[in-house]
């Protein structure tokens, strides 16, 4: 919805028509509206940057403009004109949200001042919001940081569904960022002023597993010395996360469907159902379809489950995200261990980016803390690379051995893919970096299908 300047309210004709020739000199459009009623009514369908509006009006007064006003548009600035000895009220109509307010006779200059600062502090505003919706868009939610298109529809998606009551199943291999994502949709959601309790359903014995979700009572087992409630009542009104679900007993799954279908559970060693009202996401790493398939997980949780499914990329299936990732870490490792390292040089970026991360994000968030602590200087170097990610070679200290026994096709294809990694896909970027005409990269890019 596009904006309009200016909004000018009064009852009084003769006085309308005074502000309006006074604002002329901005010069911006504006609307005038004869009454508080169909100021309100303009309100509703379209926006304005200021409305300026008497506050003494017949039947709809200047403060329910200011509340249509704000609530059609958090940026709008809104000046309220008050009779004399309205001090009082003026007060009262800067706590409801007016920026300035004017005392009767209107000093026409100083209106003209006032609502000019009220453009221009608007303007930053507007500004203000495109540059988060920017950094939003690159950095993520939560902490996800991602510009690939793929981390950018796994963004999407956490925003559509956050607000519903939704089950989601969080795929994706060890270090991409699951309990992250679920994070994301929690802090996102209605649920987000309750708790959000993660648990790892991996490696733990049934009796184990059973008494930290659903809790037990005195003397249910050896050891039970107290009642204690399980993970779902803890996390009562919020969101439990199911992490590694794939590998929970089957005989906990059984009472894990009951607890979905029920919205109730029953605490080990007791019979009394316990309401709980609890948002349950999943993650796991494993294939459950095939789990299901071999009947080691039970096809109706996973359908209970998977009422939504979020698949997370490898890092190696989203390069372009790695050298704003490295940013990312390095600025916080930083600052959270009193280091002086502004940057990382060239060929250490190209040893990151190249490097296939099996442990993913998590992987790479361990290696940028690595190279940190370790640094001598405020440039991390490939001296400062983890010797798994690159080790130099005694017969080639420059690095350059690992080209012998390949094809030029495949080193140029290599130095094409890394190049636009780097510059973050842009082409004309790219082919100022490697000394080629826009033409010939363009024209190798789609010989090598990259």
């Amino acid at each position: 919805m596009t904006t309009d300047p200016i909004l000018v309210v009064d009852d009084d004709d003769a006085l309308r028509t005074s502000l309006v020739e006074a604002l002329e000199a901005l010069p911006v459009v504006i609307t005038t509206a004869s009454s508080g009623a169909e100021a309100v009514a303009l309100l509703a369908e379209r926006r304005f940057a200021v409305v300026v509006t008497d506050l003494v009006m017949k039947g709809v007064d200047g403060f329910a403009v200011l509340a249509a006003a704000k609530q059609n548009y958090a940026n709008c600035r809104v000046v309220m004109l008050t009779g004399h000895g309205g001090r009082d009220v003026a007060v009262q109509a800067m706590e409801k949200g007016a920026t300035y307010y004017v005392e009767k006779p209107v000093d026409l200059a100083d209106l003209r001042a006032k609502v000019k600062k009220s453009l221009e502090d608007h303007q930053k505003d507007v500004a203000y919001d495109e540059l988060r919706g920017q950094l939003d868009r690159s950095f993520g939610i939560e902490g996800i940081v991602g510009q690939d298109p793929q981390m950018q529809r796994v963004l999407g998606l956490v925003r559509q569904i956050a607000g519903t009551a939704a089950s989601v199943l969080i795929l994706g291999a060890s270090g991409t960022g699951k309990e992250l994502v679920a994070r994301a949709i929690h802090a996102l959601s209605p649920r987000n002023k309750r708790p959000f309790v993660a648990i790892n359903c991996g490696g733990m014995s049934e009796g184990t597993i059973e008494s930290e979700l659903f809790g037990h009572v005195k003397g249910a087992f050896t050891g039970a010395v107290a009642d204690r409630e399980g993970k779902f009542e803890y996390a009562a009104g919020g969101t439990l996360l199911l992490d590694e679900v794939g590998e929970m007993p089957m005989p906990t799954q059984v009472k894990l469907l009951r607890v979905l279908e029920e919205r109730a559970v029953v605490r080990l060693g007791d019979n009394k159902n316990r309401p709980v009202d609890v948002r349950v996401l999943a993650a796991t790493n494993a294939d459950l379809l095939q789990k299901v398939k071999d009947g080691s997980f039970r096809q109706d949780l996973y359908f209970r489950l998977k009422v939504v499914t979020i698949d997370l990329p490898a890092l190696r299936e989203r390069r372009s995200d790695i050298k704003l990732l490295i940013e990312h870490f390095l600025a916080h490792f930083r600052k959270a261990h009193g280091k002086d390292v502004e940057s990382i040089d060239r060929d250490a970026l190209v040893a990151l980016v190249q490097y296939d991360w099996p442990g993913n994000v998590r992987e790479l968030r361990n290696a940028v803390e690595s190279m940190v602590v370790r640094s001598k200087g405020n440039i991390l170097t490939r001296a400062d690379l983890p010797p798994e990610i690159w080790a130099p070679l005694p017969s080639d200290q420059d690095g350059w051995q690992f080209l012998a026994g390949r094809t030029a096709t495949d080193v140029e294809k290599n130095h094409i893919r890394v190049s636009l990694e780097l510059c973050g896909g842009n082409r004309q970027k790219t082919a100022k970096t490697m000394g080629l005409s826009e033409r010939t990269l363009y024209r190798k890019i789609k010989e090598y299908e990259l």
